[in-house]
This record gives C-alpha cells, sequence and structure tokens, in this order.
C-alpha cells in the first residue's frame, strides 16, 4: 500500500517552544528567525481553515517546521488552492480597487467578495489553537525550496514577521495566531491572523517597485492589502492599544548634520492585561536625497533602574522584553539610549527636521497618547525649535539649547533645527514664532503672526481656547505643502514671499486657505485625536471644513463657493474607489496617480462635503454647537465617527445613522 501523509487539523494545538533561562526575546527571535525543517512525506487532499480563509492541499510533500526541537508550523510543496472571503461591504470597493493591481480577481458569490488563487509552496505557522498534525515518515527533499522560499518573503517591508509570534508566546500563548505564506499562484500573498498585536484578519499581495534607485528598497516586497477585517471587534470602536506611550522626556544633542545622541526615557501603561514584551516602531535605516544610508542604533535599553532590557531593533521596529510581566494599568519606564548620523539636511539645505515618523521607539496611532518633556541642544549656528511651552532658550557654550514642555496628551512630537531667524508676536496669551529661514524677513513674518493670531481668535468661539500657549510657523525650503505638528506649522516658502517669482505666485493660490487649514489641525488632531486610519478624517475633513468658514471671512461667498464646488467634484470623481474610512489603503507601492489622488479627494473634499452637507440641513447655529461640542467632550482623547453620529442625534433630534453608513462607510454621495 502506498505511503501517504495525512495532514489533518490535530486535536491538540501545535506545541510552544518551552520556557527556560535562554528564552529571552532575542532568543526566541532568532529560532523563528532560523527554523529547521523535519522530515517530509507525501501529502493528498488535506485542508486548513482560518477566519476567512480556507486551504486545499491537493498533492505533494510537507515537512514540519522546527524552532529549535519543538513544531511552530509546516512547510509544504506541491499543488493547491486558497479561497479567500471578505464578507464585509465596508471594504468591498477598496477590495475591488485594489485587486485591479494584481492578477487575481474578486468574485461576488452572495454578500461576499471571493478571491481565489493556486499556489505550489506555502509556508504555514500556527500558535494559540489547532494546527496541522503530520503523521508518516519519507525522504522528500524540501529544505532548497523552503531557503528560496524564506529569502523571497523575508523581504516583505511589513517588518519581521517573528515579532508578533515572541509576543504571543510569552504575553499570550492561548490566543490564536496564523500566518501563511503563498508562492507559485498569479501573486505572492500573506495571509495573518494576527488577534495579538493587530486584532485583524488580512489578506495581502507582495510586490516589487520599480520606482526605486535604492538598492535595499528595490529588493524589497511591499503589500498590497486586499482585506483587513477586524476581530473580535468591529471598525467602529476605539481599538484599545496593547500599551499607551504615556509620556516621553528626552535630550537630543545634535550636530549640524549627521550626528545625534538621543537620550529618551518612555512611561508606558500597559492596557487589557500584564505584559512583558513590548513592540515600538522606530526607525533603523534611512536614506539621504542622493541614497546615501543613515543609521539609527539603539545602544542599550533599560528599566528604571538601569538594567539592561533585552531587545531586537530592526526592519523598523524594536522588540523589547522585560524580566517579569509589568501589571496591567500600572505606568513604567523604559530608557532608550540612540544615536547615530540621521540628521538629514533634505536637498544639502540648512536645516533637519525629525518629523511626524518613528524618530523615537513609539507604537501605533492608539497607543500615542503621550506629554512631552524636550530638551535640545544644536551645534551653533543652528537654532532648534521643538513644540511647547518654552521652560528655556539660551546658549551653552558651543551648542544653541531649548527645552520645552507639553502637559497634555500628544502625538506626532517632533523637532527642527536650522539656519533660521525668528520674530516673536503674543496676543491673548498665545505667542506666536515665526521662523524665516536663511535670514531675516521681518515685514512678512510680522503678516503671518498677526495673520496667525486673527485665525486663531476667529477659531476660538466655536472649537474653544487655542490648546497651546505657543505656536511655531516655521519655514521650509520647499513649495505647495504644510505640516501641522502639535504647537507648531511647517508651510513652505510661498508663505514667506508671495509675490516674488513665477514660482511663488503660483504656489501662494490659495496660502490663506493652507495656512488656515493647518491652524485648524491644532484642534483637529492634537486635541480630537485619531486611533487609526480610519478615522484620519477627524483631523483631515474638520480641519479643511473648519479652513472654509476663515476663507469665507477672507475672500467672501464666492471664494467659498468654489471650495464647495471642488469638494463636490472631487467627491464624485473618487467616491467608487473606496470609502472615506479606507481611504488610506489606496497608498500602496502599485497604486496609480489616480488613485492615490483619490485618497486626497475622499479624504479631504469628500469628508468635507459631507460636513457641507449636515451643516446645510441643520443651520449655522445647530452645526457650530455640534463642533464646539465634539471638540469638548472629546478635548485630547481619541474621537470616533460612532460618536459623532450619536452627539449629532443629541443636538438635532435626527438620527444621522444611515446617512453615515451609506456616505462615509459606504461610497454614496449625497446631494
Amino acid at each position: 500500500m502506498k505511503r501517504l501523509l495525512l495532514v489533518v487539523l490535530a486535536a491538540l494545538a501545535i506545541a510552544s517552544l518551552p520556557l527556560s533561562a535562554a528564552d529571552t526575546v532575542p532568543g526566541l527571535v532568532e529560532a523563528y528567525d532560523h527554523p529547521t525543517l523535519g522530515k517530509a512525506s507525501p501529502v493528498s487532499g488535506a485542508t486548513f481553515t482560518s477566519g476567512n480563509l480556507k486551504v486545499t492541499f491537493t498533492q505533494g510533500a510537507a515537512a514540519p517546521v522546527m524552532a529549535g526541537t519543538e513544531q511552530i508550523g509546516v512547510f509544504f510543496k506541491g499543488n493547491g488552492q486558497l479561497e479567500y472571503r471578505s464578507p464585509d461591504p465596508i471594504e468591498a470597493a477598496v477590495l475591488t480597487t485594489n485587486i485591479k493591481t494584481t492578477g487575481l480577481k474578486a468574485e461576488k458569490d452572495g454578500n461576499s467578495l471571493v478571491i481565489r488563487d493556486s499556489f505550489t509552496e506555502v509556508y504555514l505557522l500556527v500558535a494559540g489553537r489547532e494546527g496541522l498534525a503530520l503523521s508518516g515518515d519519507g525522504d522528500a527533499v524540501l529544505a532548497p525550496a523552503f531557503k528560496e522560499h524564506r529569502d523571497t518573503i523575508q523581504r516583505d517591508f511589513s517588518g519581521p514577521s517573528s515579532f508578533v509570534f515572541v509576543k504571543q508566546k510569552l504575553d499570550a500563548p492561548k490566543t490564536p495566531l496564523v500566518r501563511a505564506q503563498f508562492r507559485g499562484g498569479k501573486e505572492i500573498l500573506v495571509y495573518l491572523y494576527d488577534g495579538v498585536l493587530s486584532e485583524t484578519e488580512k489578506l495581502y499581495s507582495l510586490h516589487k517597485t520599480r520606482q526605486t534607485s535604492i538598492r535595499e528598497y528595490a529588493r524589497s516586497h511591499f503589500p498590497t492589502v486586499l482585506s483587513e477585517l477586524p476581530i473580535g471587534r468591529t471598525r467602529k470602536d476605539f481599538q484599545d492599544p496593547p500599551f499607551l506611550l504615556y509620556g516621553i522626556d528626552y535630550t537630543l544633542t545634535a550636530e549640524t548634520e549627521g550626528a545625534a545622541v538621543l537620550d529618551m526615557t518612555e512611561t508606558i501603561i500597559p492596557r487589557k492585561s500584564a505584559q512583558k514584551v513590548y513592540r515600538f516602531n522606530l526607525h533603523d535605516t534611512i536614506y539621504t536625497d542622493n541614497r546615501k544610508e543613515r543609521k539609527y542604533n539603539l545602544r542599550r535599553v533599560t528599566d528604571v533602574n538601569g538594567k539592561e532590557l533585552k531587545f531586537v531593533h530592526r526592519e523598523g521596529e524594536v522588540l523589547v522584553g522585560t524580566p517579569a510581566a509589568m501589571a496591567e494599568n500600572e505606568p513604567f519606564t523604559m530608557r532608550f539610549e540612540i544615536d547615530g548620523d540621521f540628521l538629514i539636511r533634505p536637498g544639502g539645505d540648512s536645516y533637519w527636521a525629525l518629523g511626524v515618523e518613528p524618530w523615537f521607539p513609539q507604537p501605533e496611532l492608539n497607543g500615542q497618547f503621550y506629554t512631552v518633556h524636550s530638551t535640545v541642544k544644536v551645534k551653533k549656528p543652528f537654532v532648534p525649535f521643538a513644540p511647547g511651552t518654552t521652560v528655556r532658550r539660551v546658549v551653552e557654550g558651543d551648542y544653541n539649547v531649548v527645552e520645552n514642555k507639553i502637559d497634555k496628551p500628544v502625538q506626532f512630537a517632533i523637532v527642527l533645527a536650522g539656519n533660521y531667524k525668528y520674530e516673536e508676536d503674543v496676543a491673548n496669551g498665545v505667542t506666536v514664532r515665526v521662523a524665516s529661514y536663511g535670514g531675516a524677513n521681518p515685514r512678512q513674518m510680522k503678516k503671518l503672526a498677526n495673520l496667525a493670531h486673527g485665525m486663531i481668535g476667529y477659531y476660538e468661539p466655536f472649537l474653544g481656547p487655542f490648546p497651546f500657549t505657543e505656536l511655531n510657523v516655521i519655514q521650509i525650503n520647499s513649495w505647495g505643502f504644510g505640516q501641522a505638528p502639535p504647537g507648531t506649522m511647517f508651510i513652505t516658502n510661498e508663505a514667506f514671499d508671495p509675490l516674488g517669482g513665477d514660482i511663488n505666485q503660483w504656489f501662494s493660490q490659495g496660502i490663506n486657505h493652507r495656512y488656515a487649514h493647518e491652524i485648524a489641525h491644532q484642534y483637529w488632531g492634537h486635541v480630537v485625536k485619531m486611533g487609526s486610519g480610519d478615522e484620519q478624517w477627524v483631523t483631515e475633513s474638520f480641519a479643511e471644513y473648519s479652513s472654509s468658514f476663515v476663507v469665507k471671512e477672507l475672500k467672501g461667498n464666492s471664494a467659498h463657493k468654489a471650495m464647495m464646488a471642488t469638494w463636490k467634484q472631487d467627491a464624485k470623481d473618487a467616491k467608487d474607489s473606496a470609502s472615506i474610512a479606507l481611504s488610506n489603503r489606496l497608498m500602496h507601492v502599485n497604486a496609480t496617480d489616480n488613485a492615490f489622488a483619490n485618497r486626497t479627494r475622499l479624504m479631504y473634499s469628500k469628508g468635507a462635503y459631507l460636513l457641507a452637507q449636515i451643516h446645510k440641513e441643520i443651520g449655522d447655529d445647530k452645526f457650530l454647537t455640534f463642533l464646539r461640542n465634539y471638540q469638548a467632550i472629546n478635548a485630547w482623547k481619541f474621537a470616533s465617527t460612532k460618536d459623532m453620529v450619536a452627539l449629532l442625534k443629541q443636538i438635532t433630534g435626527k438620527d444621522y445613522t444611515q446617512f453615515f453608513e451609506e456616505n462615509f462607510w459606504g461610497t454614496g454621495m449625497p446631494g
């Protein structure tokens, strides 16, 4: 009788690795990163299911994947099929849009969209639930194929896959975790069922990009998310994070370019359960304009007593382990010592910025809720800027020094330093500090300070007191954009010289609108926060709509009507590509220029247009009451669209649930 290897659902979960003195975070990451194969034998007609995924192993051979002496998964080579079902109507539009950039199709089946593909290889890892048991014995040789498979998939730009398995093992061993990597079909596909960190079920394809000359990026595979579904929760509720970053206290000592030393103390609060493993985002490698590699070197992580904590830092992430589980909702501190040549002067300009990217260890958006104490020391002649109330601004030897505090929880802490001159203007308790790049520009600096004060005064009656005692308005030597970290506005050259030259005049069109939009972000984005990309419209659409009031005041009804018309047309052009909530999923390596534009049309224009429709229906008094109360109720908190609907009903007596279902969560277009 022909020997068969039967692959069946095991009655018991795959064995977890035994804990020992050697089971530190680095040791476990090493074990998962460098697995070995056991003996392989034939496979015929087996299936595996996880969430909305069904895998059929038609014919081939499989071998157990071992980390040390324990099995963590299987590797299969042969022929098989996968089927994935998305039953969520909210993601139907963006799934349909994104899958067009692949070789796959999404077929309608009842209320679901179904994705099917074949494969010749699958690497399946399972923890915390029933897995695949291998019975039989054989001599098939799969090691070369396994190595090639791993060499390819390890270029996944999503980050180290081992980190979540180590987190699961040490903090949540009974929580299901599945990762399946497929090759040999129309696409390289990765499936992840993560009940541990992201609490999502995800299917994505991997693609190389030709839009880079950076060798490391050219070798990487970038994800295009096809489906992402919440596990044990809904999209509409705030997702409590594994832990909160509750406070940062740092000293940054910097040269004018390149070298810097960052000493960062972070206050951490575990959520949901006691924990001993913490995952952060932190750059490890970045690149200059001319493709030179720069490094963030995480040298040490210690506890409050200076005791070393074990960690792994790579691929833009850090995994830190504590010797014992830290208690739920009890704050504790970690100290990170970082150095490197990570100060980059764009285009060789005389400034550098550490902006709204992970230049210090930080969790995902829903875990960023921190106060700030900062001390920045920069080699002269550069002048440093950091957000918050100024404690001191002094000269210490060869260094210009600024110390600041923010006593309310924020996200997106930044630092910038460069060849700047600045002027300060105080009105109604708010200091507006305007910093001109490359030399003083007193006349325009005064105009920009006055404009900021005027806009702040305009917003305060319906958005509340300005949230910061100081606002830094900093010139960026570029064109056509603004950005609003806490207590800060980055604004490009045309704001400082709107009449100088053709390029200035071209980009200065709409500069008042952009200026008003960025000031509105101090309310929409910092006082009221987004806890995920799904809720980013609370920052962008609300800032955009608030800015339209200023445009109407400064430019009159015709300019205001022109904004409305633009929003409406943008919304019509983009509405079928995604819902507002999931528009960020249009930003991926395979996206067309139109897809990127549609994300902006949805996040800024369609969202603002929805607010305009509500405003038109309920009138000025109720709408401004809605904005004022939404700010007050959610002050220094994470906001949700769900809460917004409840507040509108309270103010107007009308239930707007269906309006938001159709037009925010869906692709409808009112009016």
